[in-house]
């Protein structure tokens, strides 16, 4: 009766002894040395990951992300590589170019073209034709003469040549040889893919320039508010106290003024003195002014002056949790300065922050600088922006919709995908999210 064992009752919270008592049953090798087989699988070695690996990983997992970064490079491809390729310039008048729809040429260049497909035969029934309407009858030295062009235009040996040397894909018109010549010098008789402007402008190389304006203003933007913005949260966060307090009074202070206003403010300031500085000479520092114009330096002093806010409040917030770490307090011990720490020590830690933030920075830079195109007060003629094509496409926008679609769907695709990415970029280089 003594060896028998006892049912644990239901819903006991008394522990089964003889269990307990068995955990010490080990079998008999349980203490023998481990072979070199279940040594070498005990610690599996894996290759170390860099925190930039890490962060490249994990946004290739995200693939809003990721169709928004080859966007945004196919769209910079168009901006900086495009108008490398169209022989077109973004300033240059074309004659006969006036009011053109998408995928046309000048009535010249149809003209020129038309008759390059013509044989002699058709040549001259064209132009019997042609004079028949005028109530005249052609000489046979015009026909011959009709004749020699025609045939000198449909000759098929220099222009096959010319195909395949320069790999030409043919056209709905065909090429003639003086056409053909013409691109083997460099020249392209190019198709007005997007149309002209009333002014006989290819808007495809507006456009292309006017998305390569927008992304260098975005760029330098937040360059400017990465640097003056890093600086001044990192200086505010690391001394704390009273000098903290005053710089974040003069931030808030900041936070007040009213952007379009301080650029309006310089802009109509600056005009005088650049035009003064451009009549001064005709140097690279005149020739760059004349350029970007008195508005659009106002937009870069303008976000030197006030768009950093955002950015030092950022940094400021990292610096006050990173600066009680046990590594700043030992790089104090051994003597370390304050601009040493925070160089060395505090901003590298931040990096993650410091580049989402900076990239979320572009599109609004962007944004800012289009809107104050359209109104007239970006970027100064003949240079050309996506804002300053909006609202020049306004007073055809009844029988020209195309000029103001095509500007304002590739700018509103160029912000979407630079805030996708952003957000994409934020979630990889943020440790939390680490999986």
């Amino acid at each position: 009766m003594a060896d028998k064992k006892h049912k644990k009752v239901l819903g006991s919270l008394q522990p089964d002894v003889e269990d307990i008592l068995s955990w010490n049953d080990l079998p008999a090798n349980a203490f023998e040395p481990a072979s070199t087989q279940e040594k070498a699988g005990f610690i599996q070695d894996r290759k170390s990951v860099s925190y930039w690996k890490d962060a490249w990983r994990r946004l290739r997992k995200n693939k809003v992300a990721m169709i928004a970064l080859v966007i945004i490079i196919l769209l910079a491809l168009f901006a900086f590589v495009g108008p490398m390729i169209v022989p077109y310039s973004y300033d240059e008048v074309i004659p006969g170019a006036n009011n053109i729809h998408p995928w046309h040429y000048t009535l010249e260049d149809q003209e020129k073209l038309s008759e390059a497909q013509m044989t002699p035969d058709e040549a001259v029934a064209a132009a019997e034709a042609e004079a028949a309407a005028e109530g005249r009858t052609l000489t046979s030295v015009e026909i011959a003469t009709i004749r020699a062009k025609a045939k000198v235009n449909s000759s098929n040996t220099d222009v096959e040549a010319l195909k395949q040397e320069l790999g030409i894909k043919a056209k709905p018109f065909g090429y003639t040889n003086d056409e053909l010549q013409r691109m083997a010098d460099g020249e392209f008789v190019f198709p007005h893919v997007f149309g002209c402007d009333i002014q006989g402008r290819d808007i495809m190389v507006r456009t292309m320039v006017g998305a390569r304006v927008s992304m260098i203003v975005g760029i330098c933007c937040a360059l400017i508010v990465l640097v003056i913005g890093a600086l001044y949260g990192s200086i505010s966060g690391y001394c704390g106290g009273k000098v903290d307090a005053v710089m974040q009074r003069i931030v808030e202070i900041i936070y007040t003024i009213p952007e379009v206003l301080v650029i309006l403010l310089l802009g109509a300031t600056l005009k005088p003195i650049f035009e003064e500085f451009q009549n001064s000479g005709d140097g690279p520092l005149q020739r760059l002014v004349t350029v970007l114009g008195p508005n659009l330096i106002s937009i870069f002093i303008a976000f030197g002056m006030l768009y950093w806010v955002t950015m030092s409040r950022i940094i400021r917030g990292q610096i006050l949790q990173l600066k009680q770490q046990e590594y700043v307090t030992a790089a104090r011990a051994l003597g370390a300065k304050g601009g040493r720490i925070i160089s060395r020590h505090l901003l590298p830690n931040c990096v993650g922050q410091i580049v989402t933030t900076t990239f979320l920075q572009i599109p609004s830079a962007i944004f800012t600088e289009s809107f104050l195109s359209f109104l007239g007060m970006g970027v100064s003629a003949p240079m050309t922006s996506l804002g300053s094509m909006c609202a020049d496409a306004l007073s055809g926008l009844t029988s020209y919709p195309y000029r103001l679609f095509i500007p304002a769907a590739i700018l509103s695709v160029m912000i979407l995908c630079l805030n996708l990415f952003g957000d994409g970029l934020r979630d990889a280089l943020d440790p939390r999210l680490k999986k």
